[in-house]
């Protein structure tokens, strides 16, 4: 017989033992009648928007936000960590365990529509996905275990992505990026030199740091056609979590950060959304939403300038799935 835990939505959240007779995580779990009250729950596990003297922050409701999850992931893609689209098709990467492959979803039949090899390149702790015209850039950058000193992205164009058939090969160049400080000698998920978010600004690769230390966020700045580098952090952003994802509108320029608390048990997941001016985020006017849904969510897409994609890896409290945040209007 096997204990689970099952979590609901953020005003729901609850233990429920549930005794299973399989390792088949069940669905539908009930809530015992001694966690039914509400407002004891509420009180004890609700989380309140982290509260900074450098930001403004508007906290944004659930009556203000309309979250829905659209899709099942396959399970070949249970690891997703990065999302990207083009055409209107969305492209999907997982973390360790896999090898160098890119996924194009078809999310009406949920399944694999193209799989592609991306050649000289290794798949250690693959963890985000950015985009310009011509390139999509993969980021291996992951580092909960502090073992690495060194961090790869990946440039591939989208030309050869564009015409490749299912089983094809890319082509890829490799930058290498080393972050100011780093060493390969840190305590496991006490350090703050991980990463998980990457994305493309006014043509250049910002990287936003997953602090497990310190609960912040690094901004780091890559430049093209240079390696190895070495980057300096070019900003802190007290988020008050670990940052998985990243995402920039060049048209609105808006920024999104996606992340959820250290604390797993009672935990939360967040979305962030600053503002880009001159160059550099502006904390004047920051929002802050907390899904009502706790999961390991992971990849985060603009998909115009108030709706985001957000993917979900497989956990032991839920599966892959892709949901659809949709923002007040400005």
């Amino acid at each position: 017989m096997l204990t689970r835990l099952c979590f609901f939505s953020r005003y729901n959240w609850v233990v429920n033992l549930v005794l299973c007779s399989s390792f088949t995580l069940l669905s539908g779990c009930s809530v015992p009648s001694v966690w039914n009250d509400e407002a004891e729950v509420t009180q004890e596990i609700q989380a309140v928007a982290p509260v900074s003297g450098d930001m403004q922050i508007s906290t944004l409701t659930e009556q203000q936000v309309k979250f829905t999850v659209l899709a099942s992931l396959p399970s070949d893609v249970s690891e997703t960590s990065g999302l990207a689209m083009r055409y209107g098709k969305l492209w999907t990467i997982n973390d360790s365990g896999d090898g160098a492959f890119l996924y194009k979803l078809n999310l009406s039949n949920q399944f694999i529509e193209t799989k592609l090899k991306v050649t000289d390149a290794v798949n250690r702790d693959w963890e985000s996905l950015a985009q310009d015209d011509t390139y999509l850039y993969i980021a291996d950058c992951g580092n909960n275990s502090g073992k690495r000193d060194t961090f790869q992205i990946y440039q591939v164009p989208w030309h050869e992505i564009d015409i490749a058939p299912n089983g094809s090969r890319l082509s890829s160049d490799r930058i290498n990026i080393k972050l100011e400080k780093q060493t390969a000698d840190l305590e496991a998920y006490e350090h703050n030199y991980d990463c998980e978010a990457i994305t493309m600004v006014d043509n250049q690769l910002w990287l936003f740091s997953k602090n497990w230390q310190d609960q912040q966020t690094q901004l780091y700045q890559a430049e093209f056609g240079t390696s190895p580098q070495l980057l300096k952090a070019q900003q802190t952003l007290p988020v008050q979590g670990l940052i998985t994802a990243v995402d920039y509108h060049q048209p609105s320029g808006q920024l999104a950060l996606l992340g959820y608390s250290k604390q797993r048990l009672f935990g939360h997941a967040f979305i962030w959304i600053f503002d880009v001016v001159g160059g550099e985020v502006d904390l004047s006017h920051a929002k802050y939403y907390q899904l009502p849904e706790y999961s390991q969510w992971e990849g985060l897409l603009w998909k115009n300038d108030k709706t985001l994609l957000i993917s979900a890896e497989s956990s032991p409290l839920s599966s892959a799935a892709l949901a659809e945040v949709v923002l007040p209007s400005h």
